[in-house]
C-alpha cells in the first residue's frame, strides 16, 4: 500500500511516452486525451487511499480538472507529421511546428 500514490504518475508518464511515439496523428490525439483523463481519475481514486482528508478533495478536484483541461487544450498534434507541440510554453515558437515547419492553426 506504500506505492499506491505512484500509480497516477505512471499514467502521466505513459501520456508523455505516447507523445514521443511514432504513430498516426488521430490515434495519438485520442490516446493522449484518454491517457490524461484516466491518469487524472486514477489520481482522484488514489488520493483517499493515501490518507488524504476527504474535505481537501474540494480543492483538489477543480485544480486537477483545470490541469487536465490545459494539458489537453494546449497540446496540438500536427496532422502532417504527428508532432506534439505545446502552445502554452514560454520561449517556444507557437506559430510553427518544430519538426516540419508548417503553421499551427
Amino acid at each position: 500500500m506504500d506505492y499506491v500514490g505512484f500509480i497516477p504518475f505512471v499514467g502521466f508518464a505513459v501520456a508523455e511516452l505516447i507523445l514521443s511515439m511514432d504513430m498516426k496523428a488521430s490515434v495519438k490525439r485520442k490516446a493522449f486525451r484518454w491517457c490524461v483523463i484516466l491518469s487524472a481519475l486514477s489520481f482522484l481514486i488514489v488520493l483517499p487511499l493515501t490518507g488524504l482528508e476527504i474535505e481537501l478533495l474540494v480543492f483538489v478536484i477543480p485544480a486537477l480538472a483545470g490541469m487536465s483541461f490545459i494539458s489537453i487544450r494546449y497540446t496540438k498534434i500536427r496532422e502532417w507529421c504527428a508532432m506534439a507541440v505545446r502552445t502554452n510554453l514560454p520561449f517556444v515558437d507557437k506559430e510553427h511546428c518544430l519538426k516540419c515547419g508548417s503553421a499551427i492553426k
